[in-house]
């Protein structure tokens, strides 16, 4: 491999977003190049790339972490698992790699594949197993993200579950949750997006509402966290003595308005999951990937709108546009 390659990718400095040539000489560290096809932006980056966010962001910084592409040398279509732990620690002992103290992330501690090729460590590249679209592959993260909530942060399927939440996250979340025997409900405020996802998930163990939820044994809270109104409304969709279960990544400094004696005089659990694990002899990001082999419909509207890479404000554009006719998802690829 040339320890010289150079590569277009975003860059993130002083509040600014350009295009900038990266990917000069590797280093010492064993590495692998991988030449992007397709990287998917993710809703926890748009606020960022957007100048709503108002925490820490990395400078410079390479965003993204959803890659597909292929191994140089070998060609092969690959996908990068963005969590790199130290494997020391006593989380990393345990497969809670996603608690490490010391995690790296590529696409925020690393640079990210909103590029046209990225270095990666070596056991972050993740062969493709056989999809009906390369693309799907860049659906890995959130489907990792829903696979650790469901399995690691809810009981043994008990019966209903209700979503709040339609985008990625939400919707990967009803196919995790339908695969793993739950009885999904999955909350839709647009009733054009309601008519689109009851398409795309079709005989699949799911309904799709436009309206409030039935009442449930459990609420995953998996949608976009401007304020608290997402985690109130699974509150109120949630049976007494049920579990609440918060993907949301909110913004920094949203609060929650809910009287906590509310709250607890029902008996109702909250609990966090965050990112994904490889624990109890599963790895949620692989097992991803074997899911997505099934591919479908929904596989198909998460990856149906692509820009190309320097197209990246025409992209968080339409994100930001009015519904019906904003994505649910956009992916950025090199190629025309």
């Amino acid at each position: 491999m040339s320890t010289s390659v150079n590569a277009l990718a975003w860059k993130v400095a002083d509040g600014e977003a350009v295009l900038a040539e990266t990917l000069g000489p590797s280093g010492t560290l064993p590495q692998a190049l991988v030449q992007v096809r397709y990287t998917g932006v993710c809703g926890s980056d748009v606020p960022k790339l957007s100048r709503t966010w108002n925490g820490p962001i990395p400078t410079p910084w390479f965003p993204g972490h959803e890659i597909v592409g292929r191994e140089a040398g070998s060609g092969k279509w690959v996908a990068v698992d963005p969590l790199i732990g130290c494997a020391t620690c006593h989380d990393c002992r345990n497969g809670r790699i996603h608690l490490c103290p010391a995690l790296r992330r590529i696409g925020w501690d690393l640079p990210g594949g909103l590029a046209e090729a990225v270095r990666v460590p070596p056991a972050s590249v993740v062969e493709l197993p056989s999809l009906q679209d390369p693309a799907h592959g860049t659906l890995a993260d959130p489907l990792a993200v829903a696979l650790h909530g469901v399995r690691c942060g809810l009981p043994a399927p008990c019966g209903r579950i209700g979503i709040v939440g339609a985008g990625p996250l939400g919707i990967c979340t009803a196919v995790a949750a339908a695969a793993a025997g739950w009885e999904v409900h999955l909350a839709v405020r647009s009733a054009a997006r309601h008519r689109e996802l009851h398409a795309a998930l079709a005989g699949r163990n799911l309904s799709v509402h436009n309206g409030a939820l039935p009442l449930c044994e459990a609420v995953v809270d998996a949608a976009s966290g401007q304020n608290d109104s997402p985690l109130r409304q699974a509150i109120e969709g949630v049976r007494d003595g049920g579990m609440v279960l918060v993907q949301n990544a909110y913004l920094p400094g949203v609060a929650l308005s809910t009287p906590l004696r509310d709250l607890f005089r029902r008996s109702i659990t909250v609990r966090g999951s965050f990112s994904y694990c490889r624990a109890g002899g599963r790895d949620d990001f692989r097992d991803a990937l074997a899911l997505l082999e099934h591919g479908g419909a929904w596989a198909d509207l998460l990856t149906r709108d692509r820009y190309l890479l320097p197209e990246l404000p025409q992209a968080l554009a339409a994100l930001q546009g009015p519904s019906p006719s904003r994505p649910i998802k956009v992916l950025l690829t090199p190629n025309s």
